[in-house]
């Protein structure tokens, strides 16, 4: 009998507790750091990526050594200003050069790779 009640418990439980921890399928990048933006904000694929990379590539925490000790979870901007700060990239540079650096090494190495200009990513709608 107490496991009846038990039961249902734990069956909310298992159907509940990994949406809380779900990512967002498409995230508009569009950090309230830049203000009004020049272009139009960038939507990024976040299940594509991650389902071909590790999450150590774009969630990164370095460090005094140099070491990826993860950052997963915290905002880019937690650490990367607009202005940028001497052996931190600004924010916008850090964007960047992670997307088109990644993009760019796998063109270069004849596979699919994502978009490398600015229209390509910063899409009108």
């Amino acid at each position: 009998m107490k496991y009846a009640k038990i039961l249902p418990v734990i069956l909310l439980l298992v159907a509940f507790v990994p949406l809380a921890f779900s990512q967002d399928s498409l995230i508009v990048m569009q950090a309230k750091e830049f203000g009004k933006l020049e272009r139009a904000a960038v939507t990024f694929n976040h299940e594509k990526h991650s389902a071909n990379m590790e999450c150590l590539q774009c969630h990164h925490d370095y460090d005094a050594y140099l070491n990826n000790r993860g950052g997963e979870g915290q905002p880019c901007a937690t650490c990367h200003t607009v202005a940028g700060k001497p052996g931190v990239p600004a924010l916008r540079e850090a964007f960047h050069n992670q997307c088109k650096t990644c993009h760019a090494a796998l063109s270069a190495r004849g596979k699919q790779s994502g978009p490398l200009t600015c229209g390509e990513c910063h899409i009108q709608k």
